[in-house]
Order: structure tokens, then C-alpha cells, then sequence
């Protein structure tokens, strides 16, 4: 067994074509698609991070919009609040104004209507004790001094009352 020179030579070369055949056709084609599978990948981490980002930045919008929704909502409430006791009070003083003027037309009415009654029951009772008196008496008495007498007694009776 010796080494035959030219057969080594020919393997040798054989050997390299081939190994530089599957470098050109396998190996460099096999590693760019390999390595934009990593850019690939690299991009797609660098999205989702962003995105990640970006949900994160909405959530806290959603939560602060939430919190000023709630402090403008709880305003509004004690706006509301303030008003309808600013409200309510003004309806109070508007209807104690109004119970007030009520009752004094009606306390001026019944003064009136108490004026009214005790003239008129006066008359009648000025009328009656002259009347009852002339026939008590069995002549008429003069109206004036009647009614002077008769006036006194009720000056007396309403004081009493």
C-alpha cells in the first residue's frame, strides 16, 4: 500500500469542490435564512416590547381618565348637593314669606270679618233693647240715649272678653 500521489491530489481537490459546493449551495444560503429568521424574531420582540409599552401607557390613560372621571363625577355630585340645599332653603324662606303673608291677610280678613259682626250684632242688639225696652217700659225711649247705654254695656262685655 503506498501513497499514490496523483490520487491524493485528486481527492484532495474532489474533496474541496465538494466542500466548497455544499458551503456555496447549503451552508451560506442555510445561514442568511437563519439569520433573517433572527431579525425576524429580534423584530417581533422588539414590537411586542412596544406594544407591551404602549398597553401599558393606555392602561394608566384608562386609569387616570377613570380617576378624573370619578373626582369630576364626585364634583358634580357635591355641586348637585350644594345646589339642591341652596335649593330646598330658598323654597323654605319663599314658603315661610308666603305662610307669613298668608296669614296675615287672613288675620286682617277675620279682623275685618270680626268688625263686620260686631257692628252688625250691635245694630241688631241696639235694636232689640230699645225694642224689648219700650215694651218693658211701655213707651219708647230716644234712640240716642238707647244707643249710648247699649254702647257702654258693650264696651264692657267685649273688654270682658
Amino acid at each position: 500500500m503506498d501513497i499514490q500521489l496523483p490520487q491524493l491530489l485528486f481527492q484532495i481537490v474532489n474533496f474541496s469542490v465538494v466542500l466548497g459546493a455544499v458551503v456555496y449551495l447549503l451552508y451560506k444560503p442555510l445561514m442568511k435564512i437563519l439569520d433573517e429568521r433572527a431579525d425576524r424574531v429580534a423584530q417581533s420582540l422588539k414590537e411586542a416590547e412596544a406594544a407591551e409599552l404602549e398597553k401599558e401607557k393606555l392602561q394608566a390613560f384608562k386609569t387616570k381618565a377613570k380617576r378624573e372621571a370619578e373626582k369630576e363625577a364626585a364634583q358634580i355630585l357635591e355641586e348637585a348637593k350644594k345646589l339642591a340645599a341652596k335649593r330646598r332653603q330658598e323654597l323654605a324662606t319663599e314658603t315661610k314669606e308666603t305662610l307669613t303673608k298668608e296669614m296675615q291677610k287672613a288675620e286682617a280678613r277675620w279682623q275685618t270679618e270680626k268688625q263686620q259682626m260686631t257692628a252688625n250684632m250691635k245694630k241688631q242688639l241696639v235694636e232689640s233693647v230699645i225694642q224689648v225696652s219700650g215694651m218693658v217700659i211701655g213707651k219708647k225711649l230716644d234712640k240716642k240715649t238707647s244707643e249710648k247705654l247699649i254702647a257702654q254695656g258693650l264696651e264692657e262685655a267685649l273688654r270682658s272678653l
